[in-house]
This record gives C-alpha cells, structure tokens and sequence, in this order.
C-alpha cells in the first residue's frame, strides 16, 4: 500500500512537475502573446493618431494647394500679400486650424499676408524650405521643426512650388509644443503620446511637463527607435519615474513619428494574475486538483475577453482583409455581411476585386480597381509605399456612403502582405465636401466682386470723361463766344453743373472707400433737426423751379437740438433727393415730408423721412439689388442719367451706422418711395449754440492777412481772388519751403491765417506745418493752420493732424465753408 501510495505521489510529484514546467512554460508564451497583441494595439493607436494627425495636415496641404493656384502667373492679381492676407482671415474663420502663417518667394522677395521686418534684404532663395520645394518639382514639403527668427516659437514649414515659376508659396504651423487640444481619449490608460519631426523634436505630447523636461524623456525613446531597438514586441523603456514602458510608434508620410508608450505594469497585469493564480494552484494541487482543472476553465475564459478586447480596438474599421500579394490571395479577418454571403474567408484576390465591384459607386469603380490591384500594391511596397489610400461611395442598404480604404503593411513582420482597412468615413468627408464647396463659393463671390469693380471702373471712365469733355469743350465754346455774355453765363453755368457731377462722382469713390476700409465713422454734434432741414429744402426748391419740377415738403416737427450725425443724415437725404430729381421729369412732383414720435420718458426721437417722385420708377428686379456696390438700373430711360451706382450702397451703410432702417417701394412709370426712419438723442445745449452761431455771424474776416501756400497756378489765382472778396489780405508761397520762410521772416502775429497744401515740391505742407511748430516763435503753438488740399482720405485728414493742423478742408474748395472754418478761429 505504501508502495503503491508512494508510487502514487511520485507519479503525482511528477504530474506536478510536468505540470509546473508546462505551467511556467504556457506563462512565458502567454507573456510573448500578451506582449505581442499589446505591440499590435500599440501600433494600431499609434497608427490611429497618425491618421488623426495626417487629416490635420491635409487640411495644411489643402490651404497650400488652393494658394498654389491662386498664385500661379494667369491667376494673380496686382497685391499679392492683400491676396494671401484675404485667404488667411478666410481660413482662420471658416476652418478649424490652429495658428498659422501664409507667405511667397516671389521673383526672390517675401510677400507675406502680415509684416515682416526686414523683408527687403531677406533672400528667401537661400532658404531650406525653398530649396527642399524647388527640389520636390510641384511636391508638398515639409521642413523640419526649427526656431523661427522674428518670433522665437518653434515652428514646421510647408512649401510647394507654383506651377511654372521658380516661385514658392509656404504656409508656417506652430505645434503647441505643450498638452494637445486634440482628442486623446485612445490612449490606454497611463499612455503617453508624443509627436515629433524625423529628426526627433517634439510637435506634441501629452506630459505634464515642461518641453524641455518632455523633450529630455522622449531622446532616448527617439534614438531606440532609429536603432530599430523597438521593432521587437518584448523591447522596453524605463522612464526617468523608473517604470518600464512598452513602445510603439508609426511614422507618417511627412516623416513625422507617431509614438505610444504603455506601462508594462498595465500590459502584464493580467499575466501576473495568472502566475499568482497559477502558483497558489500548484500549492494546493494535492488537495484541490479539481482546481487546477477550474483555474484553466478561468485562464482560457479571461483569454477569450482580452481577445474580445482587442477586437474591440480593431472596431474603427468594418472590414479588414489581408492580401498575400506573392500568391494572390486574401484573408478574410472582418468583413462586411455582404461580403461574407458573397465569398469564402480565403481564396483568390480576383474574385474579392470581382465581387467589391459590384457595390462601389460606378464612377469611382474604375480608380479603385485599378490602384488595389496586386501588381499596384505591390509595386507600392517595393517603393515603400505606406499608408496608401483613399475615398470612395459604396452601396449600404441601397445608399450611397462614403468609405476610406487604406493600405498598411509593415515588411519587417511579414514581407509579401498587405492589409486592406475598410473604414466608414461618411460624416467627415461630407463636412470636408462641405467646406470646400464653401470655399469655391467664396472664391467665386470674390470673382464676381472683382468683375463687378472691373465694370466700375469701366462705367466710371465713362461718368468721369463725360463731364470732363462737356467742361472742355463748354469752357472753348466760352472762349469762342466771350463777346457774349449771355451765352458765356449760359455755359458758365454748365460747367459749374458738370464740376459738381465729377465732385459727386469722386465723393462717393471716396465714401465707398471708407466703407469698406471700415473707417466711417458717426459723429456727435449739436444741431436743430427742422432749421437744417429748411435750409436743405430751399436749395432744392432753387433746383425745382431751374428744372421746371414741382418740390413739396412738410415738416411736422418741433423746434428741438439734437445730439447725432447732421452731417451723415445730410448726405442720405441729398443722394436721395438728388436721384428723386434726376428721374423725374419736367413737371414732375417731388414730395419731402418728414414726422417725428417721441416718447415722454426717453431722450430720444425717432424721425421718420419720406420722400416720393413720380418719375421713371425701378423694376422689381433691380429692387432687389438696389443696395449691392456699382450695380445700376439699365432700363429705357434710367440709362440715361449719370450715376456711378454706389449711391444707394452708401445710404444703406449711413442708415445701418444711424441704427435706423429703409424700405423702397417703386413702379415703372409710377415713381418711387422712400421711407428712412433714424433715431437722435435729445440735447439741452440750445442756448450755448445759438450764442455760438451768433458770435461767428458777428465777425468779420476785414483786414486779415493770411500766408496762402500753393503750387498750383490756376488754383492760386482763384484762392487769392476768393480770399481778397471777404477782404482777406493774401501773402503768397509757392511750396512749403517759401511758406516757412515768409512765416519767419515777419514778426509774430503777422499773419492770422495759414492756408496750406499738402504735397508741394521742395517741402510738403505736413513738413512746413510741422517746422512750423516746431519754431520756437510765441505764435508758433497758436496760429490757425488749415489744410486745403485735394487728398480727401482719413490717412491724409490724419497726417495733417499729426503735423499740427487745426483743419482739413478738401478741393475743390468750398469757400463758404472755409469763410466759417477761419472764423472759428478768430
């Protein structure tokens, strides 16, 4: 019995032992195959934030492409960094991209979409990023992160050759360097994610570190990597916290690196499980073999779910097949329900190509047989290829969706194979669709906007010269016929009527340029809504019996001061009114009539303008783009009459920047209604207006003397005429050199006024006003000096201010205007 029980434990010591050696055996290859599933995920991951970064930067390469175009020789236009700044302001509203700058080497210089200090002795030849694009012939480029020079970031270049030039156009990125923004939530838990360039500089990476300290713990990872040290699935890392890390890394096309690490202790937890498992059980094996038998039910059920698990990851795509491109086969490792019923899970690669045919939308059938054929990819492989791919619609319960394929293979696991990814990307590459038809839109819009300017200026030629020739050819018929006077007051008047036309003309060139620089600007000033409306109504009734029209207006309004824009309204009623006689004919009726609704319990007033003509009325059409820049009625009739068509764009920009509104109603042949409603604030400043009124009324301009500065012969001639008619003393200066000089060479106060042009030869007006200043004389902070100039532009009402101007009144010169601008300086 002893014998046999002996002989027992013996054959059981040594089931125990054959069991423990296939025991610790198993626990090594379930390491290996723990360790080599965790390389898989970690690689899928990785792989995963590539495809995430490669979309980023598509969007990059999309930018560069569409600047690419823009810029090759038949499609530029005249400001190229007007151009580039345009698009960037686009791009930055209407895409989601991070901080990024757009320039050009263009016939050797830098255009670039904002300034750069020193970019006229820049040679942008000499740089990398031009080389590396002249090199890649019409290639996109990528360079390696640097240190930009202006702004000391750290920053990566993209760079594309234009299309039939030496000239490259480049768009700058700047990895944030610190914790991504990006959806980081694939990484395993305790993961760490970097990106870097090819040279192993950090773009990004999720450590709570500084990027130096990032940095210093990503090197050696980086240079294990270019060693090949992490290929194997068992190699490791040990973090300056000391802990072992598995890594994993993708590189994509732009020679960047996609890297993953995973504590070792998270991929061998359930390994360690298992060895703890397994050695209470061989403890305990005499007493509870049937637990050995329960522990390997365990082993093998909690393999099956990390199985499960691992499938799960692979979840991103709904269809994976492995090609054998040396023998032509395929290996069904997920496939599609259709799929699945149609072809077996392995056979010839033909017929998966014959049977995927049939559910790949017609037009993009032919480009996909013909880069997934065998002999393609594996031509792709010998060129080292990866990551090749693309977008195509396949059928989905009888709809039309957008799918992704792309082709992966790593020849240093198994040389001679693909894998076919199928991944829905339906949601995305609508929006991406979305986006791009937004830009050609966009783009169209501005062509259609340069076109319309084109035409501007074309009509605008014509307006221009029409006037000019009548100012001509009226001013040799007066000349011919100055024995007349009748005949000359006749064409005298004339040419005073044309002169105001071109000024009209050039007026609303100058506000429409304001609009669209964004500089109109409402000002605040205190005036009598009904005494300036009356004093605007009786030059249009002078114009209403001159052209034989009937001219009504109706005030019901009360006598109140007002805090607002005068000037502004002014204009929106004058162009009104102006067009209201300009289509109305003889014996037509004007009507102007204006109402007021206040409120006891508010300062404000809103004032309700309604103007009506019976003339030659608008079609509907036109109504509805009454309002769009340069466009005009060309209707019978309506042609005829000079206009420029931006009137009624001004208006509706003086109205929306008075908070008010305007509606239109208009037949052809009935005549036209305009309704402007504008809000004022009420002001209790009467009193000091009135007496300021009266105290300029009261003073005279008798015996002034005034140092008038002006090139200009004619223009001379007619100011010291002007001037001498209000009994103005006029010494004159024929630059801004002879002004200073004729202002130091008499006492102070010599002179009450200087009137000066800006841009005279030898010495500017803006440098004579400022030496001026600048004299040291007791009169030389106090002296009016008034700008006449014909540069009418904010910069230059700017310029004049800062030279220590006191005025600005533009040209041609209204004399009335500057009679009162002197006065208030008395």
């Amino acid at each position: 019995m002893e014998r046999r029980y002996r002989k027992k434990y013996s054959h059981l010591f040594a089931a125990l032992l054959v069991i423990a050696l296939l025991f610790f055996f198993g626990m090594q290859k379930m390491n290996d195959a723990v360790l080599k599933n965790a390389q898989r995920t970690g690689e899928e991951t990785a792989n995963l934030f590539a495809l995430r970064e490669e979309v980023y930067l598509r969007q990059y390469e999309t930018i560069l492409d569409t600047l690419e175009y823009q810029l090759r020789p038949e499609n530029r236009t005249e400001d190229l960094a007007a151009l580039l700044k345009g698009y960037m302001d686009f791009v930055h509203d209407s895409m989601d991209v991070e901080e990024m700058e757009v320039y050009a080497s263009v016939d050797g210089k830098i255009v670039a979409a904002t300034f750069w200090e020193g970019d006229a002795e820049l040679d942008p030849t000499e740089k990398e990023w031009y080389q590396e694009a002249i090199g890649a012939q019409g290639g996109t480029i990528y360079t390696d992160a640097y240190t930009d020079v202006r702004l000391q970031q750290k920053v990566v270049t993209l760079a594309k050759q234009i299309e039939g030039t030496q000239d490259v156009v480049a768009v700058d990125i700047y990895p944030s360097g610190e914790t991504s923004t990006r959806d980081l939530g694939d990484i395993p838990e305790g993961g760490s994610y970097f990106l870097c360039d090819q040279n192993g500089v950090l773009l990004d990476y999720n450590l709570e570190r500084t990027e130096e300290e990032a940095q210093k713990i990503f090197d050696p990872i980086f240079q294990g990597i270019l060693e090949g040290k992490h290929d194997a699935f068992d190699s490791e890392t040990v973090g300056d916290d000391g802990v072992k890390r598995g890594v994993y890394y993708y590189q994509l096309d732009s020679g960047w690196y996609s890297v993953i690490t995973i504590p070792y202790e998270n991929l061998m937890q359930l390994s360690r499980e298992f060895q703890t498992f397994g050695g209470v059980v061989i403890a305990v094996f005499f007493s509870a073999i049937v637990l050995l038998l329960i522990n390997d039910f365990r082993t093998l059920k909690k393999a099956r779910t990390y199985n499960e698990i691992v499938e799960v990851l692979s979840n991103s795509y709904y269809a994976l097949y492995r090609i054998d491109l040396e023998h032509n086969q395929y290996e069904m490792l997920k496939g599609s329900d259709y799929i699945r019923d149609k072809i077996p899970p392995r056979g010839d690669y033909d017929l998966l190509l014959e049977v995927v045919k049939d559910v790949i939308k017609e037009e993009d059938c032919k480009e996909f047989q013909e880069s997934f054929t065998a002999e393609n990819m594996r031509k792709l492989v010998k060129k080292r290829e990866r990551n090749f791919g693309g977008d195509f619609r396949r059928l989905f319960n009888g709809q039309y969706r957008w799918v992704h394929v792309q082709m992966l293979f790593d020849e240093s696991i198994q040389k001679n194979s693909v894998v076919l990814c199928f991944n829905d990307v339906n949601d995305q590459k609508e929006q991406e669709l979305s986006r791009l038809g937004f830009m050609k839109n966009s783009l169209e819009s501005v062509d259609r906007m340069a076109k319309s300017k084109n035409l501007f200026f074309s009509q605008m030629s014509h307006d221009m010269r029409t006037p000019l020739n009548g100012i001509i050819g009226l001013t040799s018929l007066t000349a011919k016929d100055a024995d007349d006077p009748q005949k000359v007051k006749e064409a005298l008047g004339k040419i005073d009527s044309l002169g105001r036309q071109l000024l009209e003309l050039i007026n609303n060139i100058l506000d429409i340029a304001k609009i669209e620089e964004g500089r109109l600007e409402v000002q605040s000033q205190i005036f009598s809504m009904k005494k300036n409306l009356e004093e605007m109504a009786a030059v249009f009734r002078l114009q209403a019996e001159n052209q034989r029209k009937d001219f009504q207006v109706q005030l019901d309004i009360e006598e109140v001061w007002l805090e607002g824009d005068w000037g502004k309204i002014q204009q929106i009623l004058n162009n009104i009114l102006s067009n209201a006689f300009k289509f109305t004919g003889e014996h037509g009726r004007i009507e102007l009539s204006v109402s007021e609704n206040s409120d006891i319990n508010s300062r404000y007033r809103n004032y309700c303008f309604v103007i009506r003509d019976n003339g030659v009325g608008m079609n509907q059409e036109f109504l509805e783009r009454i309002f769009i820049p340069f466009e005009r009625d060309v209707q019978f009739g309506a042609g005829k009459v000079a206009g420029t068509g931006l009137g009624m764009s001004i208006v509706h920009e003086l109205v929306q920047r008075l908070e008010g509104t305007i509606e239109i109603e208009s037949e052809i042949g009935e005549g036209s209604t305009f309704r402007i409603t504008l809000p004022c604030r009420v002001s209790g400043e009467k009193v000091q207006e009135e007496m300021q009124e009266l105290s300029i009324e009261e003073l005279s301009l008798e015996g002034k003397r005034v140092l008038l500065a002006e090139d200009n012969e004619i223009n001379m001639e007619i100011a010291v005429e002007m001037l001498g008619m209000y009994g103005l003393e006029v010494v004159q200066a024929w630059n801004g050199q002879e002004a200073l000089k004729a202002y130091l060479d008499q006492e102070p106060g010599y002179f009450d006024f200087i009137l000066m042009d800006m841009q005279m030869p030898l010495m500017d007006g803006c440098q004579a006003a400022e030496a001026i200043r600048k004299s040291g004389r007791e009169d030389a902070g106090t002296i009016p000096i008034i700008a006449v100039t014909a540069n009418a532009f904010a910069k230059d009402i700017a310029r004049t201010q800062k030279a220590g101007m006191n005025a600005h009144i533009s040209k041609p010169i209204d004399f009335r205007m500057l009679k009162e601008t002197m006065k208030k300086y008395l």
